[in-house]
């Protein structure tokens, strides 16, 4: 898969393009759709995002909280769920937010061969969102490219949405998530170096920090997952603010301890999959109770 950041970048692509377009925060079942639809015999498929939600410049007070804050979190879950040739994620400016509807296409067929345009059927763009579908249709009729929408999937009676999972997600309910998402929920991040207390209490940790705009389940303690190097180990993990541990400054974080895996972490790239809330985040008068606690849910794992 070709992963593209600019305009220019775009010009190196001879073969025309089918692509998809939205915001696309999660990747969930809705927006496979509109990627998979994205498909047509001779043409490269392709997804064109944002690297920020149009709200974190517009308006920053109503940027919603993310489901994959990192580019690189919502690239590999595309490459994963949606085989598609190729991600062009654009920084989204104030220039291209002026941009008229008609203008933002035009912008798009001065860098590439467009042959069509799949998304959902309430995907809005342009200056101010004044285009929608039925703008969208009229231009790719007289342009002469396909135009594909998708109505919105539903799911236990509504529609599925990147708000609603937000809403699921706050809620802890992470079977329903992964049902919406299509995948489980997940957290991604470079591991940190933290206080090494874990490691001296026999259970080293992988420590996460969290985006300050991500969209967070409750705190608390978790089965999970990890993606790592192409391989998965299971784990559990901490969400929270480690009410046990001393620290100057108070922060989420995310510290991951991996079953049967040796090896050193630090600065690696890795993917956590949160399956099942086990129980909530809790203060502990010693280091001994901790380490006895963090028995126990192990053992609860296995």
């Amino acid at each position: 898969m070709i992963l593209l950041h600019s305009l220019t970048e775009l010009r190196r692509i001879d073969q025309p393009i089918f692509w998809a377009m939205g915001f696309f925060d999660g990747v969930h079942v809705g927006h496979q759709r509109v990627m998979r639809n994205a498909r047509e015999k001779g043409a490269l498929c392709g997804v064109l995002t944002f690297a920020q939600h149009p709200l974190a410049l517009l308006n920053p007070t109503a940027q919603p909280q993310l489901l994959t804050p990192m580019e690189r979190q919502k690239v590999e879950l595309i490459r994963e769920l949606a085989e598609v040739d190729l991600v062009l994620v654009l920084p989204f400016t104030r220039e291209l937010s002026q941009l008229t509807a008609q203008q933002y296409l035009n912008l798009l067929e001065q860098h590439c061969r467009v042959v069509g345009i799949s998304v959902g059927e309430n995907w809005r763009f342009g200056r101010g969102g004044e285009g929608d579908t039925t703008l969208l249709r009229a231009e790719g009729e007289r342009r002469g490219f396909a135009v594909r929408v998708c109505p919105l999937l539903t799911k236990h009676g509504a529609a599925v949405s990147s708000q609603r999972i937000r809403s699921v997600v706050r809620s802890g309910e992470m079977s329903e998530a992964e049902l919406l998402l299509g995948h489980p929920f997940s957290m991604a991040g470079v591991v940190e170096h933290g206080q090494h207390l874990a490691r001296r209490l026999g259970f080293p940790t992988a420590n996460l920090p969290i985006p300050s705009h991500s969209c967070l389940p409750p705190a608390g303690v978790y089965s999970v997952s990890c993606c790592l190097k192409g391989k998965r180990y299971r784990g559990i993990a901490n969400l929270g603010l480690r009410p046990s541990i001393a620290e100057a400054r108070k922060l989420p974080r995310l510290e991951v301890h991996l079953l049967d895996y040796s090896g050193d972490l630090y600065g690696q790239y890795i993917t956590v999959l949160l399956h099942a809330y086990m129980r909530p985040e809790q203060h502990f008068n010693s280091l001994e109770e901790l380490r006895d606690r963090i028995q126990k849910d192990v053992a609860a794992l296995r």
